[in-house]
């Protein structure tokens, strides 16, 4: 991520020839100290605003160790009722920690190979804004691996019709880019995606005001021929 400096006019020599305002004093410097001082503040401002990717990435890697046991390596997920986050734009990524974060979202619990239990609420509670970053840029990073599993290609044939007039506004071709800044659909886990529907079915997972307009339209079969066109990742 490079963050973007504001420019500023303050300090700059005017070229009309007026004098400077009064009260604020003259800086003199010696002809061959001015380019050395200049140079200085130059490389530490540069520092400051772009850090060395590999920095940001490994950071970003070691954070993302927490995630795995969830999410899977680099992000792919190989637990079924959990999503794949590899590949998903830094929006989309930040969105889903900030709705964690800010209380917007209920975390299940989720046990772990160890025995031990967590939820996103208690992982999110933990990181810093900086941490955050360095997280959704490590992900941005990752490819995005479709889940290989089997589908009904006329019923997601279905799907992409109901999708193309629906949901395709907002969720970009048939839920797989990444460049809509929403979390990637096609290509997810069968079991995560229909939870995730009886989640917007019952309430438990808030919708948008404008996704629910439109997801209300929806039928019974309807959200079956979207979950099905998701599942094939438009491979049918």
């Amino acid at each position: 991520m490079r963050a973007r400096a504001a420019s500023s006019r303050a300090g700059r020599p005017r070229s009309n020839g007026e004098r400077p305002e009064r009260g604020r004093p003259a800086l003199v410097f010696s002809q061959g100290a001015l380019p050395n001082i200049l140079f200085s503040v130059s490389a530490i401002l540069l520092s400051a605003l772009f850090p060395a990717q590999g920095a940001i990435a490994q950071t970003g890697a070691e954070l993302a160790r927490q995630c795995n046991a969830c999410h899977g390596e680099r992000g792919h997920s190989e637990t079924e009722d959990i999503p794949s986050i590899a590949g998903f734009s830094m929006l989309a990524t930040m969105d889903l920690l900030d709705t964690y974060r800010n209380g917007l979202r209920t975390a299940r619990t989720v046990a772990l190979p160890d025995g031990s239990e967590t939820n996103m609420e208690e992982v999110t509670a933990e990181l810093s804004d900086a941490d955050e970053w360095e997280i959704v840029i490590h992900y941005a990073n990752q490819k995005w691996q479709p889940q290989e599993q089997p589908f009904d290609a006329d019923l997601a044939r279905r799907g992409a019709e109901i999708h193309a007039e629906r949901c395709e506004r907002c969720h970009y071709d048939g839920g797989r880019d990444p460049e809509s800044d929403l979390p990637i659909a096609a290509g997810q886990w069968r079991t995560y995606l229909e939870a995730e529907f009886r989640n917007f079915d019952t309430g438990r997972r808030a919708m948008s005001d404008k996704m629910k307009e439109k997801y209300d339209t929806l039928s019974a079969a309807d959200k079956q021929a979207i979950i099905e066109l998701y599942v094939s990742a438009g491979r049918f």
